[in-house]
């Protein structure tokens, strides 16, 4: 297989994860990761394997908190927040509030 990546690997972990799970042995599971159509060679077989024993851990979302409508700061009413600026590092229970309130989106950060 020429192109064996993460998301090969993902794919395939999905596929032959729930092997391990019903109990089956190495050699088994190898030999049907080995029977896929997608014809993985040995190296592969055992980076998938090694896959299935040893998940990555999810990683944690990261978010950034971005201002839907103007406002002025709490502390310093000459400072104005504008519509797009992030403000991320506000005090957490300052941006509760102003998401709460619609002022502030909380936006899920892509990889």
């Amino acid at each position: 297989m020429e192109n064996f990546n993460g998301n090969s690997l993902k794919a395939a972990v999905k596929v032959y994860g729930p092997l391990h799970s019903d109990g089956k042995t190495e050699a088994e599971i190898k030999e049907a990761i080995g029977k896929d159509e997608r014809g993985f060679t040995a190296d592969q077989i055992d980076k998938i394997y090694d896959a299935i024993l040893n998940p990555e851990p999810a990683k944690p979302k990261a978010y950034k908190h971005i201002v839907k409508k103007a406002f002025r700061d709490i502390d310093d009413f000459s400072v104005e927040h504008e519509e797009g600026k992030d403000v991320s590092d506000f005090n957490p229970k300052r941006l509760a509030t102003l998401v709460a309130n619609g002022i502030v989106e909380k936006v899920e950060v892509e990889d």
